[in-house]
């Protein structure tokens, strides 16, 4: 069977597999009416050293995915309301928003607690209980009867002489900054105490991640804060769903940009190369092939497609259209028929440029990132499914006549005359031009591997965050710590004895077990409440002269059942995690640990069951260690590179690869003279570059001679288009993806610069 033959039963299975996979899409994206993820949090390592820590983390991020707060802050209190008001009423009664408590719910808190209040200190309560005389304990007692202020008190004196209640209740609503004015919620400025501010909590439902979502509820938000806005009111708004509005619109943008500025360009190189629209066509079948075959391998290994993959992958249309140009750039000047012997003769080569540009983009799925994983399974895929395309389907769709060279085309291909092949003084000159440079910015060098570097909202949302925490004075969710016991009363008996060190450490504490207590201690604290009131009463009688009857209810016992089942339990609930492991599981979140000296500290506490997690330190550990894996890995895949070159060209085989290794090393030194830090995404991207530059190497040792156009004209063109491509890239707002493209922009052209001046004398 000869090579035409066989193409064509190729190209017919390739055909139904295409098919297959842009039904897959169809079906995907329009009838099941999915949409890509935008939840950055998707795109971060998961802890696979530890997944309790890696359960709490994703249960608190998804607590607080829908949630949106919102708050409105007046002169006083009557304005802050009156912009709340005209807020609410803007936004509409559709979309669930809260700012109110209702008497019901007050009542459910002391339904709650009130038959089990036998068992319920305060750690200051519980200190002067156990170490206070009675005499003390007595002149507590009737200044409170006589002085009754200070606190909140439940049921009559005689029940309560010390209020130990009534400073329980006291020390949880210290908990929150929010308080209960005319059954709204209102909060003060702390540095400004005579500034109110009302409260709305909005949860819409599905998911904060949704794009359809997000989009609907930025517009009935934007207008509701103008409404408020109207009223005088400063409006300030915080949650997740506003950085992920902000995220997908980012998105969106950037691959409208980069796709529809690749496209633009590539199409004008095709024009101005080939004079003709059919290989423009034909190299956009190939890539939107290339595009629908990846998106459906993604969606069937992971489930999902994420909207960062989608952004990169508008950029792999200028690396997919280079097997395009160079099926079009040897096609040039030969007839229908000669269109077999041609391609016979270019499989061995543009497979050979295939394969390392793959190998590149493989070595990307070695970190453990969902979201580089993700990349790189749809850039190879990509790839090989464009490279499939033009090799089975181009000869059968490219059958008319001879395609005749163009001037422009001729140029191009004519400017590789330019570079001469140096020899040994040529080469002594270019190393040692180099060495300057690399010196240079071996002097400016500076990593910093802190996630916080690929932080990409605007300041303004940024800064509205920043004031929501200070006004809220809300604990961190970056650093916490995860409590597991083998049932519900081991759990918090773990939680009790963690908090008591971290109280020690003057640190502010957010616990489950302050409104649940353990069974032993609420056993205990009934005990020593019981045994002090029994002391006390005689002094009592004796100061007041008249008996004080011991109270009479029954005391009962708080159950977690019980607890999460009642409204009491809302402000700690999300830390419940429930069965977390082979147990249950707790999370404890802190305030004033953002020094490194008390994480440091934090982290090395040792309890039974307990957990530190710092997600912020540890992703960014995390992205050092692989920063320095992954440059290993580049050396490797050059060893790697090298080897397949080998078997191709044999000793000449390293002037292919020493341009684009010389590319890398500068492109490190040039991004460090201009002021880059650097980190893992300034790494990863030498490895696409290793594939990309590999192939201008390839292509041109394959014809070697100065005065062959055709090779040149293939590698001018795919490293136009790929600059194209990355170099829009280099323009994304995403830190992560700019630094990719800024990355490949230089050294892409940095490879295909040097790649000529290795090649041998012809």
């Amino acid at each position: 069977m000869n090579l035409e033959q066989s193409t064509r039963r190729l190209a017919g299975l390739w055909l139904v597999l295409v098919l297959t996979c842009v039904a897959h899409n169809v079906w995907h994206w329009a009838v099941q009416k999915r949409t890509p993820v935008t939840d950055m949090l998707a795109m971060l390592p998961r802890d696979e050293q530890r997944p309790l820590a890696a359960q709490a983390t994703q249960a608190l991020a998804d607590a607080g995915a829908r949630r949106v707060t919102v708050l409105m802050g007046g002169a006083d209190a009557t304005q802050a309301q009156r912009a709340a008001d005209a807020f609410l009423q803007k936004l509409g009664n559709d979309i669930p928003a809260r700012h109110r408590i209702a008497d019901a719910d007050s009542q459910a808190w002391l339904k709650l607690y009130t038959p089990v209040r036998a068992g319920l200190l305060s750690p200051q309560a519980r200190t002067r209980l156990a170490d206070a005389p009675t005499t003390e304990l007595a002149d507590q007692a009737l200044a409170a009867l006589y002085q009754p202020v200070g606190g909140p008190r439940v049921g009559v004196w005689a029940d309560d002489p010390l209020n130990l209640f009534g400073q329980w209740l006291a020390e949880r609503g210290q908990v929150s900054r929010v308080r209960v004015q005319d059954g709204r919620l209102m909060l003060t400025d702390p540095d400004a105490p005579d500034h109110q501010y009302a409260l709305v909590l909005i949860e819409p439902p599905g998911s904060g991640f949704e794009i359809s979502a997000q989009r609907t509820l930025q517009l009935r938000l934007d207008a509701a804060a103008r409404a408020a806005e109207g009223q005088g009111a400063q409006v300030i708004r915080a949650g997740v769903p506003m950085f992920a509005a902000v995220a997908a619109e980012q998105a969106e943008r950037e691959i409208h940009t980069i796709g529809l500025g690749s496209l633009v360009g590539i199409v004008a190189l095709t024009l101005l190369a080939f004079r003709s629209i059919r290989p423009r066509l034909l190299v956009a079948l190939s890539m939107a092939v290339g595009l629908a075959v990846a998106a459906s391998v993604c969606l069937l290994v992971f489930g999902e497609l994420h909207l960062v993959t989608l952004v990169f992958g508008a950029s792999l249309l200028g690396v997919a259209e280079n097997y395009g140009s160079n099926y079009f750039s040897a096609r040039q000047g030969l007839q229908a028929g000669e269109r077999w012997a041609m391609l016979s003769r270019q499989i061995p080569v543009v497979s050979l440029a295939m394969a390392t540009t793959v190998i590149g983009y493989a070595l990307l799925a070695l970190p453990p990132f969902p979201g580089l994983r993700q990349i790189a399974v749809f850039s190879a895929v990509g790839l090989v499914a464009a490279f499939v395309t033009v090799l089975w389907w181009f000869p059968l769709l490219d059958g008319a006549g001879r395609m005749a060279p163009t001037r422009f085309a001729d140029w191009l291909g004519s400017r590789r005359a330019l570079w001469p092949s140096l020899k040994a003084r040529g080469f002594t000159a270019l190393l040692l031009v180099s060495a300057l440079l690399v010196a240079w910015g071996a002097g400016r060098l500076r990593v910093d591997d802190d996630i916080r570097q690929l932080q990409s909202a605007p300041a303004a949302l940024v800064a509205q965050q920043r004031e929501f925490a200070r006004l809220m004075q809300a604990p961190s969710v970056a650093q916490f710590f995860v409590v597991q016991g083998r049932n519900e009363q081991e759990l918090l008996e773990r939680e009790e004895a963690l908090t008591a060190q971290l109280r020690g450490r003057q640190l502010g504490v957010q616990a489950v077990s302050d409104w649940l207590p353990s069974l032993r201690r609420q056993r205990e604290d009934a005990a020593l409440a019981t045994r002090r009131a029994a002391d006390l009463r005689p002094v009592l009688a004796e100061r007041l002269d008249q008996p004080v009857a011991p109270t009479t209810a029954t005391p009962t016992e708080l159950t977690p059942q019980a607890w999460l089942a009642s409204p009491a339990s809302e402000p700690v609930r999300a830390q419940w995690l429930g069965r977390l492991g082979e147990g249950q599981g707790s999370v404890v979140l802190l305030r004033g640990a953002d020094a490194a000296q008390t994480r440091t500290a934090l982290a090395a506490l040792t309890l039974d069951g307990v957990t530190w997690v710092d997600k912020v330190g540890e992703v960014s550990t995390l992205l050092g260690r692989y920063r320095v894996l992954m440059s290993w890995v580049l050396v490797l895949g050059f060893v790697l590179t090298w080897a397949a070159l080998a078997c191709r060209f044999g000793r000449p085989s390293w002037r292919a690869l020493a341009p684009t290794a010389l590319a890398c090393v500068l492109t490190v030194a040039l991004l460090a003279i201009g002021g880059q830090v650097l980190q893992l995404f300034h790494i990863l991207p030498l490895l696409i570059l290793l594939g990309l530059g590999v192939d201008y190497g390839i292509f041109l040792l394959e014809q070697p001679g100065r005065d062959e156009t055709r090779p040149f004209l293939s590698v001018t063109l795919a490293a136009a288009s790929t600059l194209l491509s990355f170099g829009l890239l280099a323009l994304s707002g995403t830190p992560a993806l700019h630094a990719f493209g800024l990355t490949l922009l230089i050294g892409v052209f940095l490879a295909w610069l040097l790649t000529p001046f290795f090649m041998p004398h012809a």
